[in-house]
């Protein structure tokens, strides 16, 4: 009994299974199964346009002096004063007295000089007094000489018949003495004349000393060779200068610059169909304000780094910057206009896929385009290739965008 027990169950095991198999197969639907629905994308998308453009570089810059100098002692002694706005940052104009050092040695030094030259003058006047008066003299003594001659010659005529040898003899003697003293006036006039130009070379030797006195007298004042602000003052009422010692450096306050470096790619493009000097606009951004001052880019820079990769170029702000707190230092945006890109389409940088790949909807599927990189504006790019105008190009990245992909424009 209990072995027919364990043959029962597992046939009626068997029997159930094959009951349940033969029911699902009664009530299985005759219809085919439903197809997966294919996913259709939304994307954003943008016209294609084919125009000429001309980007705008937007740089950063640093304000530099285009001209500046180093202020220097020309004379030593004692600041005696200084000027109302010299401070730095003061700004003064061309001619502005900055410093006053105490003139008296050199009102002294020039009053010796001056002395000396007045003495040399009236030396001068005594010795020219005395060359027209030797002058006078040899004119009397040539007169002299040529009556002796004369006198001599007609007695050398008569001698033995009107005349007598003790007769001639005086007149040869006579002739002889006036000879000499023409000899003698003549060296004494030459020496008088080395004399006067020894004394006229002492003279202008001595101008020269009084111009030098004269000029050390007004640099101890020293003036504003142009306009412009003080930076970098060096020193104080009573400090003692020795000549060449620094004073303060003047920055020319209509001759700043913004150094704008560019890459060579940048320098290239900016470039190619250009030269110096090109129009700029430069921002400078203080707190909520924005001022804008006009530009040229006038020079590159004399030696070029090439490590950097670029270059650095300088733009002269126009010259209205005296009232105006830029100063050298100043991180500004500078605005450079590009070259122009003739037949180019410009989109959004995320339309691109790779580097030469863009997206068209055709008839609501996506067509592989191929396109050329030539250019780009900030976050755009300027494209060159297989694009028809006006045809939509998406705009809207997904992992399973490609060729085919099913897709609706969002409106």
């Amino acid at each position: 009994m209990i072995q027919f027990r364990k043959l029962i169950v597992p046939v009626g095991f068997l029997l159930g299974a094959v009951l349940i198999a033969g029911w699902l197969r009664a009530t299985k639907s005759d219809s085919p199964a439903s197809p997966i629905a294919e996913r259709v994308w939304t994307v954003d998308t943008m016209p294609a346009v084919i125009s000429d453009f001309q980007p705008e570089l937007h740089l950063f810059a640093e304000i530099v002096a285009g001209r500046a100098t180093n202020l220097r002692a020309l004379v030593a002694g004692t600041v005696e004063s200084v000027g109302t706005n010299f401070a730095n940052g003061g700004v003064v104009e061309k001619g502005e007295v900055l410093l006053t050092m105490d003139p008296f040695f050199r009102d002294r030094d020039l009053m010796e000089q001056r002395a000396l030259l007045r003495e040399a003058t009236a030396r001068l006047e005594e010795l020219t007094a005395r060359e027209e008066i030797e002058g006078l003299l040899l004119f009397e003594d040539h007169t002299q000489l040529e009556i002796s001659q004369n006198d001599l010659a007609r007695y050398k005529e008569l001698v033995g018949e009107a005349v007598s040898e003790r007769k001639f003899d005086e007149a040869r003697l006579a002739a002889s003495r006036a000879n000499t003293q023409v000899l003698l006036r003549e060296q004494q006039l030459a020496a008088l004349n080395a004399q006067i130009d020894q004394q006229t070379a002492v003279i202008d030797k001595l101008s020269a000393a009084v111009e030098r006195a004269l000029r050390n007298r007004e640099d101890t004042q020293m003036r504003a060779p142009f306009t412009g602000y003080l930076a970098d003052i060096a020193l104080n009422e009573g400090m003692h200068l020795s000549a060449g010692d620094p004073v303060a450096r003047l920055i020319d306050s209509g001759r700043l610059e913004a150094r704008i470096f560019l890459s060579n790619a940048q320098f290239a493009s900016a470039f190619s169909n250009s030269s110096f000097p090109k129009t700029a606009v430069v921002n400078w951004k203080t707190g909520g304000e924005i001022r804008i001052f006009g530009a040229t880019v006038e020079r590159l820079e004399s030696e070029v780094d090439p490590t950097l990769g670029g270059v650095h170029v300088y733009a002269r702000l126009n010259p209205n910057m005296a009232s105006t707190a830029l100063r050298p230092g100043v991180i500004v945006e500078v605005v450079l206009l590009d070259r122009v890109y003739e037949e180019v389409m410009r989109f959004p940088q995320e339309v691109l896929h790779g580097k030469t790949t863009v997206y068209a909807v055709v008839d609501g599927r996506l067509e592989e385009r191929n396109v050329n990189l030539v250019g780009r504006d900030g976050d755009w790019v300027l494209l060159k290739g297989a694009l028809v105008e006006g045809e939509h190009i998406v705009l809207t990245r997904f992992m399973e965008i490609g060729p085919g992909v099913a897709v609706t424009v969002f409106q």
